[in-house]
């Protein structure tokens, strides 16, 4: 089968959403099935990097470099192919994407998938979009993919009903990619991840701030740029944190996060808003690659969390640096570190990338008939 990814991607490692949308559907690749994405890119080095991987799992990309003009040309490039092409799946995460491919949908002889996402629900954040146009057009696509069993708790309280259509599949990890980060017991927090405010990283510094001296953090992440940097500085000067405790290692390469991030800590972080995003709709994709490592992990207690693992498995804070930091001593003292640490990587094997794109192909093959 023909599947059309219909959402431009910054083609660059450097992007989270990039890495997991290819990721995501390599697998479907592997198993028969033709995938088409399209995007652009700013640096010829970032594209090769994808692009080798790409080529190695057979899928195809209308690409370009980054411009005004070349951002409409990938994307007309991409619709014409998917336009003349015979009985395809187009999978959208943006809901007006998804409007437009259902007023096509005969014509193209499509089945139109909506991969629900942080920004799904639109009429929460944009008040021009009504709730009502959003539930029309998500009612009347074939499927949806929810990458939370939480979404879909949102999606029956938001509208009042299920889909009649639809699978919970969250974002695959590569578990055999971070089994060999081992822990280490000198009081080093850790950070891994984007920077976007409603993922709430000044969490993580407001509780550092009521921690003793001996705590220190770790912190890589962000989009490689110098705001990264002036961002971190201005958490450090506003929580009064002594400069020394902080390590900022900036954007670090995917082949080098183990060995140059994860490896020798302590504990590792991961803070998230007081949002709707970070409550319910995220598929926490950092989670899952903390939890294949064998260092444990104190997380903000959110039904985006709790649909993977309990207080059992992870150290759950409520969100606020008196809780988040009390989890934090916690865990450090803890005398059950092996056993929770073993039961999570034993629940990640379920969210790998292999039995997420078996589970897809099950799912989408239903369309093939």
């Amino acid at each position: 089968m023909r599947i059309y990814y219909y959402h431009s991607l910054d083609l660059t490692f450097k992007s989270a959403q990039t890495i997991q949308v290819i990721k995501d559907y390599c697998g479907l690749s592997k198993n028969g099935h033709e995938v088409f994405l399209y995007g652009q890119y700013s640096c010829i080095k970032e594209w090769v990097e994808v692009a080798s991987f790409i080529e190695k799992i057979s899928v195809f990309v209308s690409v370009r470099p980054r411009s005004k003009l070349n951002r409409v040309l990938g994307k007309v490039v991409f619709i014409f192919k998917m336009l003349l092409d015979k009985e395809k799946v187009i999978v959208t995460r943006d809901v007006n994407k998804a409007k437009s491919m259902l007023f096509f949908r005969k014509l193209m002889r499509a089945k139109v998938i909506h991969e629900m996402h942080e920004e799904s629900f639109t009429y929460l954040f944009k008040k021009r979009i009504t709730k009502e146009s959003v539930q029309n057009t998500l009612s009347s696509v074939d499927a949806i993919l929810f990458t939370n069993q939480s979404q879909v708790t949102f999606y029956q309280k938001e509208f009042g009903l299920l889909p009649n259509c639809y699978v919970v599949l969250p974002n695959g990890v590569e578990e055999n990619k971070f089994e060999n980060a081992s822990r280490k017991n000198n009081y080093v927090l850790t950070y891994l991840g984007q920077f976007n405010r409603w993922k709430n990283i000044e969490l993580i510094f407001s509780s550092l701030a009521l921690l003793d001296e001996k705590f220190t953090l770790r912190v890589a992440g962000g989009k490689g740029r110098e705001s990264d940097r002036d961002y971190i500085d201005g958490l450090i000067k506003r929580y009064k944190i002594a400069e020394k405790r902080v390590n900022f290692l900036g954007y670090v390469n995917n082949s080098e996060i183990v060995e140059g991030v994860l490896s020798g800590s302590n504990v590792l972080l991961l803070p998230l808003g007081n949002n709707i995003q970070s409550k319910y709709l995220t598929s926490p994709m950092k989670l899952f690659e903390y939890m294949s490592t064998k260092i444990p992990i104190v997380s903000v207690d959110y039904p985006s969390i709790t649909s993977f693992v309990d207080d059992e498995v992870v150290f759950l804070s409520d969100n606020n640096p008196e809780s988040f930091s009390a989890a934090i001593k916690e865990c450090v003292k803890s005398s059950d570190l092996e056993e929770r640490i073993l039961e999570m990587n034993l629940r990640v094997k379920k969210l790998s990338y292999k039995v997420r794109s078996e589970r897809y192909d099950d799912f989408i093959c239903q369309f093939d008939k």
